[in-house]
C-alpha cells in the first residue's frame, strides 16, 4: 500500500512536466549514477553478499530481520548492477573498516534500488497508457509483475520432487550428460550445495564473531579482559567478517562444492559454468530496463561467477525454476526432445490423477482414453455409434452423479510470455488454457447431449446419470496472476463465459489435496471457483489465496436477485434493496492468506518446529451429516454433501436442528412429519432437501417409498433436477436412510395430478444466500406437507 501511495504521488508530480518520460529518464540515470558511485570501489561479489545480508530474510538468536519486503527482487537487481558498476580490485579490510559501515550502506543501496524500481515501473505504465488498449494488457502487466516480484508460489520440496521425476528418465539424463556433461539431478545437487555452503560460511562467520564477543564479555567479568589494540582489532575483524565480509570470503570454489558432494570437479564446474549469468558488458541502464521489462537474467542463470574462479548464488529460490527453463531450452535441440515432451505430459496426468483420486475416494477414473465425436453436423444429429472422429481425453473421474473432466497441459511458458509480450502470451495461454478448455468442453458436450461417450475399443460408457460436470485445465506451469484472472481470460477471448474450467497448477492441486478434509469441501470449491463471477468479485495473487479464503469466508458471490426470482418458483420478486446491493457490489482484493499454511506445512516437514494447525473449513454446522453421508456411501453422497455445506452458517445451523424439531413433535395421527428446504441461486444448481420422520409402525421400506414419491413429486413441482431426503427414526432419533433423486423433470400428466395436493412453491421457506440475512420462516397452519 505504501508503494501504491508513492506511485500515485509520483504520477501526480510528473503531470507537471511537459514530457514525463524524459523526466523519468533523467531521474533514473541520476539514481543509477549515484548508486554507481557507491558501488564502484567494491568487487562485484562483495556487493552481492552485502545485498544478501541487507535484503534477504535471516534470523539470529530468534530475532528475524524485519525489513525484507521485496528484498529478493532488490538483491537480484543489486547483484546484476554490480556486474556493471562495481570495478574494485581489492577485497576490503575487515580490520580497517568501520564496523557496520557497509552493512548500513547496503541498506541504502537497497533503498536506491527500490526507488529505481518505482521510477522504471512508472515509466513502463506511462508508456503502456499511451498505446492503444489491447485485451491482454492487464494479463501481460500481471505476468511482468510476477516476473519481477514473485519467484515461486510452490513449496521448493514439492517442486524438486516433480522436477526430479520430470528429468529423471534415463534417456533424458543420458542425453543431457552427453551434451552438457551433467544432468538435471546433478544441477539440482550442485546448485543446492552451493547455496548451503554459502549459508554455512555466513553462519560460521557470525558464530565466530558472537563467540569472541561472548568470551571477551566473560573475561571482563573476571577482570581478565585485555584492552590492547590487537584485541580490539581482532574483535572488529571478527564482527566485520560477519556483517560486511570481504570479497575473498563470500564465494565458493568449484572444488569445494565437488568435495562436499563427492562428485567429479569437472562435472561441478560444468554445472556452475552453464548456470553462470553473463551480462555481456551491458550497461546498468540496460540491465535495469530488461529486468523491469520481465527479462531477469538470473531467472535462467542464477550463478554469479567471480573473477577469481569462484561462484555464488544471490539466493536459492531461483535454483529449480532456472534448471527447468535452462535445460528444457537445451533439450529442444536434441533428438530426445519429443520423448521428453511425451513423458512430461504423462507425468502431469499421473500426478493430477493421484491428487484428484485422493480427494474423491471411490471415483471411477478413466485416463489417457480415446473416444469418438461427430465430425460434422450430420453425424451430430445421428446415433453416437456413427461418430467417426477419434479424439483423446486425459482424465475423467466419475463419482455417482458428478463428473470431473481434466485436460493436462505440460507445455512451458516461454520467456517472452513471462516478460509480458502480448502476442507470445496469447499464444502460450491459448496452448495451455484455451486448448484445455476446448478439449474438456468437447467431452462435456457428449455427456450432456448423448448421455455418455463411445470409447475406442471398450465401447459405450453410460453417463446418463451425470447431473454435474466440472472441467479442469491442469498445468505444469505456475500461472500465478493469470489463472486467477478468469474474467480477463474471458474478455481476451481465451475462454468462453459458459465454459470456464478451473485453471490450476499441479503443485497447487497437490497442496489443496493435502488440505481438503472431506470430498464435499472440494466439490463445493469447484462449484464456487468456476462461477464466472468469482474473478469479477475477487482478485487474488494466486490460487492458494482463493482456496484459503474459501475456507475462511466461502468465496461466495451474491446472486442476481432478478435471476433468482425469474428461475426459482419459491423466490418472490426482489426488493429494491437487494437489486441495489447487487449493483453496488465491488471487487474485493484477497490479500495473502498463506502464513498459517506456511506454518503448518513446514511443521509437517520438520518435526522439531512448533506444531501448527492445518487450515480447515470454518462455519460448517452440517459437517457431521456430511461425514455420515460419506460413510454410508449412498448414491449422490458427494453432491448432496457439497450442497449442505453451500448454505450460510446460520442456514446450516437451522437445517441441523430440523430433525430434532420434527422428532420432538410427532404427528398426532401417527403420520410421518416432513420439512422440505429448497436451496440454490438459479435453476441449474437448485436442490430440494427433505427431512422426514419414520413413525414406529411404519416399515422402513414403506417410508423409503413414501419419501421417494414425495421427493420426486416436489422436485417436479419446483422443476428441480436433484434432491435428497433424510429419514430419521422416531424411536431411535437416528438417521436410518438417505434417498437421492436425480430425475430430470419433463412434462408428465400423471405427475401434474400428483402435485395438486402439495404445498405451493411460493409459500415455501428457503434459506437466503450465504451473504444475506435469512428470511423469517412463515408459519403454516394447513396440513399440506412443506
Amino acid at each position: 500500500m505504501r508503494s501504491v501511495d508513492r506511485h500515485v504521488l509520483l504520477v501526480e508530480e510528473l503531470d507537471g512536466f511537459e514530457s514525463p518520460i524524459d523526466e523519468l529518464d533523467r531521474r533514473i540515470d541520476a539514481e543509477l549514477s549515484m548508486l554507481g558511485n557507491e558501488l564502484i570501489s567494491h568487487r562485484p561479489e562483495r556487493v552481492v553478499e552485502l545485498a544478501r545480508i541487507a535484503c534477504l530474510p535471516w534470523s539470529v538468536g530468534g530475532k528475524v530481520k524485519p525489513d525484507t519486503e521485496g528484498g529478493v527482487t532488490k538483491a537480484e537487481i543489486l547483484a546484476l548492477l554490480a556486474q556493471a558498476l562495481s570495478m574494485g580490485e581489492g577485497d576490503g579490510s575487515a580490520v580497517d573498516e568501520q564496523p557496520n559501515s557497509l552493512y548500513q550502506a547496503a541498506h541504502e543501496w537497497a533503498e536506491s534500488v527500490g526507488r529505481l524500481i518505482e521510477l522504471a515501473q512508472t515509466r513502463e505504465l506511462i508508456e503502456v497508457r499511451s498505446r492503444p488498449v489491447e485485451s491482454l494488457d492487464f494479463l501481460a502487466f500481471s505476468a511482468r509483475s510476477n516476473s519481477i516480484w514473485i519467484r515461486s508460489s510452490s513449496y521448493p520440496d514439492m517442486v524438486r520432487t516433480t522436477y526430479e521425476a520430470l528429468f529423471g528418465k534415463q534417456e533424458v539424463r543420458t542425453a543431457l550428460t552427453k551434451h552438457l556433461g551433467f544432468d538435471a539431478i546433478d544441477a539440482i545437487e550442485v546448485l543446492t550445495r552451493l547455496h548451503e555452503l554459502q549459508v554455512e560460511a555466513m553462519n560460521d562467520r557470525w558464530e565466530a564473531g558472537f563467540r569472541a564477543l561472548h568470551d571477551e564479555y566473560e573475561a571482563s567479568k573476571r577482570g581478565q579482559s585485555p584492552t590492547d589494540e590487537e584485541t580490539r582489532n581482532r574483535l572488529r575483524a571478527l564482527h566485520n567478517r560477519g556483517w560486511q565480509p570481504t570479497a575473498d570470503l563470500v564465494a565458493v570454489p568449484a572444488a569445494e562444492v565437488a568435495t562436499s558432494l563427492g562428485k567429479d570437479v569437472a562435472r561441478v564446474e560444468a554445472v556452475l559454468s552453464r548456470f553462470a549469468v553473463n551480462t555481456a558488458h551491458a550497461s546498468a541502464r540496460a540491465i535495469l530496463d530488461a529486468f523491469i521489462g520481465g527479462d531477469n537474467l538470473l531467472r535462467t542463470n542464477p550463478v554469479i561467477a567471480t573473477g577469481r574462479g569462484t561462484f555464488m548464488l544471490v539466493h536459492d529460490a531461483l535454483i529449480l525454476p532456472a534448471i527447468r527453463e535452462n535445460l528444457e531450452q537445451e533439450l529442444k535441440a536434441l533428438p530426445e526432445w519429443e520423448q521428453y515432451q511425451k513423458w512430461r505430459g504423462t507425468l502431469l496426468e499421473d500426478l493430477g490423477k493421484s491428487a484428484l483420486e485422493s480427494m474423491l475416494p471411490g471415483a471411477s477414473t478413466y485416463a489417457s482414453f480415446d473416444y469418438f465425436v461427430p465430425v460434422n453436423e450430420q453425424e451430430a444429429e445421428g446415433d453416437p455409434v456413427g461418430y467417426t472422429k477419434k479424439v483423446e481425453g486425459d482424465l475423467l473421474l466419475v463419482l455417482d452423479d458428478v463428473a470431473i473432466i481434466v485436460e493436462a497441459k505440460a507445455v512451458a511458458i516461454t520467456p517472452e510470455s513471462r516478460a509480458g509480450q502480448t502476442r507470445r502470451l496469447r499464444r502460450d495461454l491459448t496452448g495451455i488454457i484455451s486448448k484445455a478448455s476446448e478439449q474438456a468442453s468437447r467431452l462435456q458436450k457428449r455427456i450432456e447431449d448423448d448421455g455418455g461417450a463411445r470409447l475406442h475399443q471398450t465401447g459405450w460408457l453410460d453417463l446418463s446419470h451425470i447431473r454435474e460436470i466440472h472441467t479442469v485445465a491442469l498445468s505444469l506451469e505456475d500461472l500465478s496472476g493469470v489463472a486467477t484472472a478468469t474474467s480477463d481470460l474471458v474478455a481476451a477471448g481465451l475462454l468462453e463465459a459458459e465454459q470456464i474450467p478451473w485453471v490450476v497448477s499441479i503443485h497447487d492441486l497437490q497442496l489443496i489435496a493435502r488440505l481438503v478434509d472431506r470430498p464435499a469441501e472440494f466439490l463445493l470449491y469447484l462449484r464456487r471457483r468456476r462461477d464466472p463471477e468469482v474473478s469479477l468479485a475477487y482478485a487474488a495473487p494466486d490460487e492458494l489465496d482463493l482456496f484459503l479464503y474459501f475456507y475462511e469466508a466461502g468465496l461466495y458471490v451474491a446472486p442476481d436477485p432478478e435471476v433468482m426470482a425469474a428461475e426459482l418458483p419459491y423466490v418472490t420478486a426482489p426488493s429494491a434493496r437487494d437489486v441495489r446491493r447487487r449493483k453496488q457490489q465491488g471487487r474485493s482484493i484477497i490479500a495473502s492468506r498463506t502464513d498459517p499454511l506456511d506454518a503448518w506445512y513446514y511443521a509437517e516437514l520438520d518435526p522439531e518446529r512448533p506444531h501448527a494447525q492445518k487450515p480447515t473449513l470454518t462455519g460448517s454446522p452440517m459437517i457431521a451429516l456430511v461425514d455420515e453421508l460419506q460413510a454410508r456411501g449412498t448414491f449422490g453422497w458427494l453432491s448432496t454433501g457439497a450442497t449442505l455445506l453451500s448454505a450460510s452458517t446460520k442456514s446450516q445451523a437451522d437445517m441441523a436442528r430440523i430433525p430434532s424439531k420434527l422428532l420432538a413433535s410427532p404427528d398426532p395421527n401417527g403420520r410421518e412429519r416432513t420439512q422440505a428446504v429448497p436451496i440454490g441461486t438459479r435453476l441449474g444448481n437448485a436442490w430440494l432437501l427433505v427431512w422426514m420422520t419414520k413413525p414406529a409402525h411404519y416399515a422402513l421400506t414403506d417410508i423409503v417409498e413414501l419419501a421417494s414419491d414425495y421427493l420426486r413429486a416436489k422436485k417436479y413441482q419446483l422443476k428441480f433436477s436433484r434432491g435428497a431426503a433424510f429419514i430419521f427414526d422416531q424411536e431411535t432419533k437416528e438417521l436410518v436412510e438417505v434417498v437421492y433423486d436425480g430425475t430430470i423433470p419433463i412434462p408428465d400428466p400423471e405427475m401434474d395430478r400428483a402435485i395438486v395436493g402439495l404445498f405451493p412453491p411460493d409459500k415455501m421457506s428457503a434459506p437466503r444466500p450465504p451473504a444475506r440475512k435469512p428470511a423469517t420462516r412463515r408459519k403454516n397452519k394447513k396440513r399440506k406437507r412443506r
